[in-house]
Parts: structure tokens; sequence; C-alpha cells
């Protein structure tokens, strides 16, 4: 069976793998970007120039090794999706830290924009994660067939 078969199984695998990719890709680029152009992500984001680049460049190597973290599941996805709980925690965790802490830079409202993107993909990685949980368990059960994904009638 391929990941773009007809089966709801393959469609909410496909979906809640692409997420997951595009959630990984976005801190592995961001941290990335963050470590090797620290002056200029400082100056584009805060208009201002980074006084200690050792925390800055800190975080991006952090941001990077999260992502690849997040793209672990991918290896196996129906055996590791439940890591994704620890990638949703980590997303809202960055969303209060950077809600509680935005006062604390030059320009705030980016750290309320980053928040509501970090937001964002935390709510759209619920919503596949639980799609396809639900369809995972449907098909162990036997409610749904994997090759129509028709439900069973009562016997």
């Amino acid at each position: 069976m391929d990941i773009l078969g007809t089966d709801k199984n393959s469609k909410d695998l496909f979906w809640s793998a692409l997420i997951l990719f595009l959630v990984g890709m976005h801190s592995i680029l961001l941290g990335l970007f963050i470590y090797f152009f620290t002056d200029f992500f400082y100056n584009f984001f805060f208009k201002v120039s980074v006084e200690n680049i050792f925390f800055v460049r800190q975080s991006g190597i952090f941001l990077f090794l999260a992502g690849l973290f997040y793209m672990y599941p991918l290896i196996n996805f129906k055996k590791f999706h439940t890591i994704i709980f620890v990638v949703i925690f980590s997303k809202l965790t960055a969303v209060y830290f950077l809600l509680v802490n935005a006062k604390f830079t030059p320009v705030p409202p980016m750290m309320y924009l980053a928040a509501f993107f970090d937001g964002l993909m935390a709510v759209v990685l619920i919503v596949v994660y639980f799609r396809f949980r639900k369809s995972l368990v449907l098909t162990k059960s036997g409610i749904v067939e994997t090759s129509d994904v028709r439900i069973k009638e009562a016997a």
C-alpha cells in the first residue's frame, strides 16, 4: 500500500507525516539561519545588533537539533507516531515562552507573531495527529477496511 493510496489510513498517514516534516524543516532552517546569519537575523527582525553572539547562535543550534528530533518519527511513522506529543508540547511551550518574554525584546510584536505561528503549528499537528490516530485505531479494530475505507456492517 503506497502512502498516497486511496485508503483513509494512508491519506491520514501522509498528511500527518507531511505536516511533521514541514514543522521539522521550519525549525532546522530557522536554526541554521540564526546560526549562520546571526547579525542579519537580529538586524532584520529586531532592528538591533547582537550583543552576545554566543547565546543567539546557541539558540540556532538548539532549533536545528529540535527540528531533527521533530522529524525522527518519519523513520517509521506508524511505530513512532506518539513522539508527536512531544513536538506538540514543545510548540505549546514555545508559545508560552514567547508570550511571557516578548516584553524583554526590542520588538515584542515579532515575538507575538512567532508565538502565533508556533501555536498554529501545534494546532495543525494536533488535528492531523488525531485524525491519523483515529484512522489507525479504526483500522486495527476492524471497523474500517484499509482497502476501500467502508464501514463494516454489523452482523
